[in-house]
Formats: structure tokens, sequence, C-alpha cells
């Protein structure tokens, strides 16, 4: 795979990501201040993440937010939510 079709994948699966993220939130009627809390990561952090800015998404997050959400890992990150 090139650099430029990897890069492209990388930032479509962080959007992704995100989109699933403020969904299940939105589902949950939590607040980005909320679920930034029970999760324990920085709200700007949160909002940069379910916006698809953030490029440095680690597995620790997605699975802090899952938990505070309660949804599995997967349902994180399935395509086609």
């Amino acid at each position: 795979m090139k650099k430029k079709d990897k890069e492209a994948e990388v930032k479509r699966l962080v959007a992704l990501v995100g989109a699933n993220i403020r969904a299940y939130r939105k589902d949950a009627n939590m607040t980005q201040e909320k679920l930034s809390e029970l999760a324990e990561v920085n709200e700007k952090h949160l909002s940069a993440i379910e916006n698809g800015r953030e490029g440095n998404l680690s597995i620790g997050y997605i699975v802090s937010i899952a938990l505070a959400l309660g949804v599995s890992f997967s349902d994180l990150v399935k395509e086609g939510q």
C-alpha cells in the first residue's frame, strides 16, 4: 500500500470511530463533558476524536470510551453503524 493510500485509510478510520463515538454518546443522552469524565479522557481530546481530527487515537482511549458508553470496542470500530 502506498503511503498516501495508507494515510487516507487512517483518516477514514479515525473519522469512522469518531462518528461512532458521537452516535453512541448521543444515543445515551450524554454530553462530551460527562463522557470525558467517565472515560477519563480530556474533553478537548474527545471533541477532536469525535470530529476526526485526532490522528493519535490509541486503543486505550477507544477502550476507555467504550466502557464509559457501555458498548464494546468492536461497536466503536465497526463500519455501517
